[in-house]
């Protein structure tokens, strides 16, 4: 059974909120050793934290400090570019830089400027993905994301964090009709050790980045990143169930969203209710998604069928036949059809 922490915090109590948290799911001592622990906050826009849009700072330094009292590693504080600066940029604009001159093994990276390799993930939606140096060589994700709805999928938490770990922020946006299968890849590859979620001051209505700030005043924290959303999401008043995402990274075993025991507040002594966008628009939404999603798989098959008039071209039946099963064929029409990269 997950265990999910849920503590009341204020501004001026911060460190003191994030500690509890921690401790009450066990601490850090399943981290102790490591020696390259990455911090993943959400950046999604160089917005302050209490537009809604962005993990607060000081939680983020406040995780800093209970780290090195409890061991000596270095800490890498991690973000992509986003669609609207560069990560680098939006750390200063954020205050995120001041964290690198104040603790001596703290740096900031950008990984969307890093050194990068192109690794196999055999995913449901990506086979293959590029991951910065910075994360192969790190051996603990703590993922601290913000609590958000979303407009396309109800609700925006540790899961859809990872969704940073698409380096072009303009090759993002084509996988929004394959997020349910894109998110449980990238967390599948990039899985949290630890999760936390800033609900100090969240975003209802149009988020993830247009909404408005809504004051619940909580830190969430847990080992499953799953149940963490799962207790995000019914806090600010959506079911689980309702999450395709969260069912299907169930599914591929990346957590769960049932059962969970829930420690320090009850739900209902911060259960609030977000409000959402109009029906309308959110049907309007998945319809596009849908047709987004696809045109992508009559694009791809289109891709396969002109190769294959290319090959029989070039080099006829017979000679494909010799090099490839009608298995093997198969095989690869499925994977040009229904996989893509990042």
């Amino acid at each position: 059974m997950p265990l999910v922490s849920v503590v009341r915090a204020e501004e001026d109590r911060i460190n003191e909120a994030v500690g509890k948290a921690i401790d009450l799911i066990g601490g850090l001592e399943s981290l102790r050793g490591r020696k390259n622990i990455s911090i993943k906050p959400n950046l999604c826009q160089p917005k302050s934290s209490y537009s809604g849009a962005t993990t607060n700072r000081q939680i983020i330094e406040a995780l800093i400090e209970k780290i090195n009292s409890v061991m000596h590693c270095r800490i890498n504080v991690v973000e992509a570019d986003n669609s609207k600066e560069s990560a680098d940029k939006t750390f200063v604009q954020l205050g995120y830089d001041d964290l690198s001159l104040k603790y001596s093994n703290v740096r900031c990276i950008n990984l969307s400027r890093d050194t990068k390799i192109r690794v196999h993930i055999g995913g449901s939606i990506l086979s293959t993905l590029v991951v910065p140096e910075s994360m192969l060589y790190s051996d603990c994700l703590i993922s601290v994301a913000k609590l958000k709805t979303h407009v396309d999928h109800l609700y925006s938490g540790v899961l859809k964090n990872q969704y940073g770990f698409i380096l072009s922020p303009g090759r993002r946006p084509q996988y929004h009709g394959f997020m349910s299968e894109v998110l449980s890849d990238l967390n599948s590859f990039y899985r949290p050790d630890l999760s936390i979620i800033d609900g100090l001051i969240g975003m209802e209505g149009f988020g993830p980045v247009d909404g408005t700030p809504r004051r619940v005043g909580v830190i969430i924290a847990s080992r499953d990143p799953v149940a963490a959303d799962a207790v995000g999401a019914t806090i600010i008043g959506i079911r689980p169930a309702r999450i395709g995402y969260l069912k299907y990274a169930e599914k591929k075993r990346i957590g769960t969203w049932k059962n969970i025991e829930v420690v320090g507040c009850d739900i209902d002594e911060v259960a609030t209710s977000f409000s959402f966008i109009p029906n309308r628009y959110y049907y309007l939404g998945r319809i596009s998604l849908a047709l987004q999603r696809h045109s992508r798989y009559v694009k791809n098959f289109a891709d396969f069928v002109r190769l294959t008039r290319s090959a029989l071209t070039t080099v006829g039946l017979s000679a494909i036949e010799k090099r490839m099963s009608y298995l093997g064929l198969w095989r690869l029409a499925t994977d040009i059809t229904f996989r893509l990269d990042a």
